[in-house]
């Protein structure tokens, strides 16, 4: 739930914007709207009673929006199934204690209303007073036009140009098994060399660009699938990716040999926006056989991730080097906690950056890694494996498996993948 009791009240010229702009993102949010008159002058306590009341009986992730003519908008994204008849008592309480209180006003019969955005913008704004005429077809489909114009200008090949395999190595002792590799585009890369001309700015531009990019990415991985399988595939994607025809297509690419074996992350800042979304992607999803992992997890966010209400195989937790030292003692605890949480390999520690990331991580009870280090640390295990006359040295081998451009300059195959084993030089 998202306080916004103690914020200024938010104008209404920007509360409707702002679900004209989630519509465009093909968003529909459920909206809740507390009627609230405004000669009943409820002061900023009463706001806060309201939003705690909210936080206590209405569905998770709703959005408390105070608007500027008195009445409260409450929005969550995807549908509303809950009941919401004892927030809507305990509101009537909270009301009748001010009336008390100032000796005048009423509360109305239409005090709690239900709509589903855009389906309901009439009705809307009807109780807001408002006109809320449907915009010319231009200005509405604006952000699809934005979609449309990223697809025709990040071609596959720029995608291929950025693309990224990233080993995920196990450590056991001496003993080092290669676990699966991460698929990615580096956006810093695409944005340099292919998407210069472009700025994008904005939640919704950044979303719509990630939403292109794993239909780009998800092209590019079935193109390279017969050079790359069998491994164990990991791809990074939006929520709302998986339930779209392009990803229909994807996991029936090569008679379905692509998801034999394979994990979709989702982002922790993902999953928490679009909660409900998230639950649903993971039952269907782990339907098809495929594992989830929730990526991008910082350690500070440890301290308030509950292991019982997330349903993923994995998580990908963020090496930050000020772990180091007795200024983040309770955050190492945390860590070394969810690694006998997540036991058998389910919690990778990434962004390994150095020598220091993999002990301080083997130290607390991390036995998986991934990031530059790992990648570099490849190189000489590479080096000896690699038959191409056109191998020179560590460095050049372990970027040539980490960018699957530079394999088909030099001509070379991906030599490692999931269950080999490496022992210690």
């Amino acid at each position: 739930m998202n306080s916004h009791s103690t914020k200024p009240a938010l104008t209404i010229n920007r509360f409707i914007e702002s679900l004209r702009k989630h519509a465009a993102n093909g968003k529909s949010p459920s909206l809740g709207i507390l009627n609230i008159p405004a000669d009943l002058r409820l002061g900023t306590e009463d706001y806060q009673a309201i939003t705690r009341d909210a936080f206590h009986n209405l569905p998770e992730n709703t959005k408390v929006h105070r608007l500027e003519n008195g009445m409260v908008a409450f929005a969550r994204a995807g549908a509303w199934d809950s009941d919401d008849q004892t927030f809507v008592e305990h509101i009537r309480e909270i009301l009748t204690d001010v009336i008390d209180r100032q000796g005048l006003g009423h509360i109305p019969d239409n005090l709690w209303n239900r709509f589903e955005w855009p389906k309901d913008q009439e009705k809307l704004g009807d109780l807001l007073g408002i006109s809320l005429a449907e915009r010319p077809a231009s200005a509405a489909a604006e952000r699809f036009d934005m979609a449309e114009m990223l697809r025709g200008a990040i071609t596959t090949e720029a995608v291929f140009d950025s693309c990224r395999r990233q080993a995920i190595v196990g450590f056991e002792d001496s003993r080092r098994e290669i676990l699966g590799h991460e698929i990615y585009c580096s956006l810093d890369y695409l944005r340099q060399h292919h998407l210069a001309s472009f700025l994008l700015e904005g939640p919704g531009e950044i979303e719509i660009l990630s939403r292109v990019l794993d239909e780009k990415i998800m092209e590019v991985t079935a193109s390279i699938a017969p050079a790359i399988l069998p491994d164990k595939l990991h791809l990074n994607m939006q929520i709302q990716t998986v339930h779209t025809d392009k990803f229909t297509d994807f996991i029936a690419e090569h008679d379905g040999r692509l998801i034999e074996n394979m994990a979709i992350e989702f982002s922790m800042e993902n999953a928490i926006a679009n909660w409900w979304e998230f639950e649903d992607a993971c039952e269907f999803l782990h339907s098809l056989g495929i594992q989830v992992g929730l990526d991008r997890i910082t350690l500070p966010a440890l301290e308030f991730l509950s292991p019982r209400k997330v349903n993923v195989d994995f998580i990908k937790v963020i090496w930050d080097q000020n772990i180091v030292g007795s200024r983040r003692a309770e955050v190492a605890d945390r860590l070394r906690e969810f690694a006998e949480l997540f036991a058998d390999q389910s919690l990778i520690l990434t962004r390994c950056d150095s020598r220091t990331a993999l002990r301080m991580g083997r130290s607390l009870g991390v036995d998986v890694f991934e990031g530059s280090y790992i990648d570099a640390m490849l190189g000489s295990y590479l080096h000896r494996e690699c038959k191409s006359k056109r191998r020179t040295s560590d460095k050049r081998c372990a970027v040539c498996q980490w960018a699957p451009r530079e394999a088909r300059k030099t001509g070379c195959d991906f030599h490692f993948r999931a269950g080999k084993v490496l022992s210690e030089i």
